[in-house]
């Protein structure tokens, strides 16, 4: 009898050590203690095998994960394909598209610009299809399309009005109304004039017309200094982007006065961004919510010209729900349709039909040196493929073009007849 108890206290005490070690391991997982994660990743996965489809998600490691490094001028082109040499005598076949990047490329150099870049993603790979940069001021920027320079001004709106969508406390058929804030926000803009408040709007009018007052009215009365920081960081905000060449990090402040937080909401400093980033934003809307990690090497070969890595699209973030996503993808289109960047995509001649184009414009000048950062972050689809663009353009007193003019250049490039 006593060698049965204590077989059978032996046995629970197997199990009782196996159960405790199965909590501490949950634990860790979701803290991140174990492999120092990011703790939204897991959930991406899961969200991406639901609402991400057809795109497959693989365990494979990408080319970041082991270690490729290369810089942006390192890239040569062998008739239509992009390829950047790699150390111990490999080479990267790049994912760039010769045509959107020389449409691009020409859009930037028609028209000398200060300074400005533009990335096209395939939303739902994450695959890079253009990444251009233009710098003519001095002092000059390599790269500038990596480079988190400019404020995000108005395009931040894209991220408030996904704030709102997710919290669920703002009826997106109500209409608010104001009075003022077209080119700056008064604290009476943020709270509002019941006596002067004589013009009203949607959410989805606000983000086509870009309505500053309504936007920060919106933020005032139902977002959080949390809300925002959360949001922020699901669209990637303060986070450093996976690629294999040098990337800034974005960084988006949120102060603790509700009226200035609000501002920011609206797109009024505090926050910036680079047109890579940009892309990423655009992409992740477009595709149902789901940040892929961008791709810019489609397969490495080595020496002997063999296969030795080829990519496999992953999820990376969710940055809302698909609903939510899928929503404001349509009102989006707003801005495209009759909002602010109407006139840079009213000419489709040569696009396929049945194409459909949402996106954000922001337009924000700064005083020493005077420049004008003029940006259009934005997504576009058929039946035959997608496409996102993050483009800025920065202008001094004398105009040259809209950022929003050069996405609806490589737009029209990637859907040619």
């Amino acid at each position: 009898m006593r060698r049965i108890r204590r077989s059978t206290q032996r046995k629970w005490i197997t199990l009782a050590v196996f159960i405790g070690i199965l909590a501490l391991w949950g634990i860790c997982q979701v803290t991140g203690i174990l492999n120092r994660q990011d703790v939204y990743l897991p959930q991406t996965v899961a969200y991406a095998q639901e609402a991400a489809a057809p795109v497959a998600v693989h365990d494979t490691p990408t080319a970041i994960d082991s270690g490729v490094r290369f810089a942006l001028s390192d890239i040569y082109w062998e008739g239509n394909i992009a390829y950047v040499n790699l150390p111990n005598n490999e080479k990267a076949r790049l994912s760039l598209n010769r045509d959107i990047q020389t449409t691009i490329e020409n859009s930037m150099k028609a028209h000398p610009v200060p300074h400005g870049g533009a990335v096209a993603i395939e939303p739902n790979t994450g695959r890079i299809l253009a990444i251009v940069s233009a710098s003519n001021d001095r002092p000059r920027v390599e790269n500038y399309a990596t480079h988190a320079l400019a404020p995000s001004a108005s395009v931040f709106k894209l991220i408030t009005a996904a704030a709102l969508l997710e919290k669920g406390s703002v009826d997106t058929q109500a209409r608010v109304c104001y009075s003022g804030g077209s080119s700056a926000l008064s604290e009476s803009d943020v709270r509002g004039n019941p006596a002067t408040d004589n013009t009203c709007a949607t959410l989805e009018q606000a983000i086509g017309h870009s309505i500053n007052a309504v936007m920060a009215r919106l933020a005032y009365q139902h977002l959080s200094k949390e809300d925002l920081e959360k949001i922020a960081l699901k669209f990637a905000f303060n986070r450093e982007i996976p690629t294999e060449f040098d990337t800034d990090v974005s960084q988006a402040e949120f102060v603790t006065d509700d009226i200035e937080r609000a501002k920011s909401a609206a797109g009024f400093w505090h926050v910036n961004l680079s047109p890579m980033h940009g892309a990423l934003i655009g992409a992740a809307i477009q595709n149902h919510g789901v940040m892929m990690t961008p791709i810019i090497i489609d397969e490495i070969t080595n020496g002997s010209g063999q296969s030795v890595y080829r990519a496999k699209p992953r999820p990376w973030l969710v940055t809302m729900s698909a609903s939510n996503a899928d929503m404001l993808s349509k009102m989006a289109e707003n801005t495209t349709r009759e909002g602010t960047a109407r006139k840079a995509f009213a000419n489709r001649k040569g696009w396929r039909k049945n194409v459909r184009v949402a996106g954000k414009t922001g337009t924000l000048s700064n005083k020493r040196p005077y420049y004008t950062f003029n940006w259009f972050v934005g997504w576009g689809s058929d039946n035959k493929g997608r496409i996102a663009v993050g483009a800025l353009v920065v202008n001094t007193g004398e105009w040259w073009i809209k950022g929003s003019d050069v996405a609806a250049r490589a737009m029209g490039a990637y859907f040619r007849e």
